[in-house]
């Protein structure tokens, strides 16, 4: 078989998913299915999530059935708190009931570290089993160490894995273990350690306001 019909094949083999990546919001790569046959348990991280995407993510929750959620940050980034404090009612209305949805699924453990665009002690007071931690923080996972932070640059040192958000252009530091939930929900795979990437749904950034022009999020 040529270069070119095993490139057809595989096209042929992912148009059901890339019609429900279309349609409801959410693709899981054919390669991630596979891998979730084993048993292994999942790590799933977000990060930056507009209210646009909040069905998406939920329905994604449901089917992976992570055993950790870890969201870092800015959990209605469609609402810029940071520049427009005064919508910190909208912020309440959309970012709550999220949160209680994260909290309903079949995860064992939830963390969420808050960034610049939300309101930390309404999380805590609204949280019933989410641990709402700082930049910087780091949990531990079958022996392997995890850092959390929202931007980059407070991202904790000598960590097996770091996970971080905020921005779409932080420098890439080539280091395959550190990755940004703003690009891709990220799936880390464990004890193997196997990380996998779903896109975000179409629109996603440009509800997250995005500048074209000078390639960051506010």
């Amino acid at each position: 078989m040529s270069e070119v019909d095993r490139n057809m094949k595989e096209c042929l083999k992912n148009i059901p998913g890339y019609i429900n990546y279309l349609c409801r919001g959410y693709y899981v790569p054919r390669a991630l299915e596979e891998a979730m046959k084993t048993g292994e348990d999942l790590i799933l991280h977000l990060s930056d999530t507009p209210s646009y995407a909040y069905r998406s993510v939920i329905n994604l929750v449901e089917i992976l059935k992570p055993r950790i959620i870890i969201h870092t940050g800015d959990l209605a980034d469609d609402i810029k708190l940071e520049l427009y404090p005064d919508l910190a009612h909208l912020y309440k209305e959309k970012a709550v009931p999220f949160l209680h949805k994260l909290e309903s699924s079949a995860a064992e453990k939830i963390y969420i570290v808050p960034g610049n665009h939300d309101l930390a002690g309404l999380l805590e007071e609204e949280a019933d089993r989410s641990r709402i931690v700082p930049d910087g923080t780091v949990i531990e996972v079958r022996g392997l160490k995890v850092g959390l932070a929202h931007c980059q640059e407070d991202l904790p040192d000598s960590t097996d894995y770091n996970l971080y958000g905020h921005n779409l252009d932080c420098p890439v530091d080539g280091n395959p273990c550190t990755l940004n939930g703003c690009k891709d929900i990220n799936i880390i795979m464990y004890p193997s350690w196997r990380v996998y990437h779903i896109p975000y749904p179409v629109g996603t950034n440009h509800e997250r306001q995005y500048k074209l022009l000078n390639g960051r999020m506010l």
